[in-house]
């Protein structure tokens, strides 16, 4: 099976219970528990794919603290290759505090980048002597990888993909600016350069919408939370539903979905069953266990496909 090669933010998560409502300044609110464990987007989408049995490399950086050491010893507990996991001399590891509504499950992050400012192209052309032909490149978290964000960016994307027959994916996040019309320009540049651009539906609209960005060269997947995804494409639109479920946590849910997309496409599944695995795999691990000590198998998932095709 072709190897992924996942790259972007890595942090240490610190989730906080549900919530009603933001405190006011000045004041202390309880909170229902917590849980620490290593998130960012590359990171949940890294951690997935390992489960799902998915030969995975995570290209980011973390620092020389004791953070970055544990996370690494996570991540290799776990299967994902480290081998492009940088250690940056001189900063922290990105740490991020995850807020939950308790109400609607909506999350918002608290986020010092630490090391994670550091990723830059030098760290993807790093993974050029590993890069073999039908590999996938996931870019994720990109507007917390500030030195990535340059006019060369594309041409170095490019370039991997002239070097290897690769499948390249997108997943910007949310700008800390905001969708301004030069944030807009910028991904509307880019997006030509991959095959897939997976955005939720506020980005999607932050974006421009799908009247007025440049389809990538195999489409646009809309992640839409609990009525699952609208998939755009040069063959056509194709919407999946997800499943009803008890939620421990949303928080990763976006990028459990490009690990399932991404396992579908390994698979050669007909593209309405890919959309059906993203789903899945979003779906169970946001279920399982809020400590995410336990995430979604390769067996899971076909059993849970299984069960589906019968009804």
């Amino acid at each position: 099976m072709p190897k992924v090669f996942v790259v972007g933010n890595v942090s240490l998560d610190l989730v906080l219970g549900g919530i009603p409502e933001y405190p006011e300044w000045g004041t202390e609110m309880l909170i229902p528990g917590y849980v620490m464990r290593p998130g960012g987007a590359a990171s949940n989408a890294s951690l997935a794919l390992a489960a799902l049995g998915v030969s995975t490399y995570i290209v980011a950086t973390v620092g020389e603290d004791s953070l970055g050491v544990d996370i690494r010893t996570q991540f290799e507990k776990a299967s994902v290759h480290t081998d492009f996991l940088f250690h940056v001399p001189g900063y922290e590891t990105a740490l991020s505090i995850g807020v939950t509504n308790a109400r609607t499950q909506e999350r918002s992050f608290l986020t010092d980048l630490g090391a994670q400012e550091c990723l830059a192209e030098e760290h993807l052309k790093a993974m050029l002597p590993l890069l073999g032909n039908g590999d996938f490149v996931l870019l994720c978290g990109y507007f917390l990888s500030p030195r990535l964000r340059t006019e060369t960016l594309k041409k170095t994307l490019e370039f991997l993909r002239t070097q290897h027959k690769l499948t390249l994916l997108f997943d910007t996040g949310w700008p800390t600016e905001g969708w301004t019309e030069k944030v807009r320009r910028e991904i509307q540049g880019l997006l030509p350069a991959f095959d897939y651009f997976l955005p939720n539906e506020k980005e999607f609209e932050g974006v421009g919408g799908k009247d007025a960005i440049p389809l990538p060269r195999k489409g646009v997947i809309m992640k839409q939370g609990k009525k699952g995804c609208t998939a755009y494409t040069k063959d056509g639109t194709f919407s999946s539903a997800t499943l009803d479920i008890s939620v421990t946590d949303t928080i990763g849910a976006g990028d459990y979905f490009n690990a399932g997309f991404i396992f579908g496409l390994l698979q050669g599944y007909p593209f309405p069953r890919v959309l059906r695995c993203a789903n899945l795999v979003a779906s169970l691990n946001i279920s399982l266990s809020p400590t995410r000590d336990r995430l979604v198998t390769k067996d899971m998932l076909e059993k849970t496909l299984f069960l589906e095709d019968q009804r």
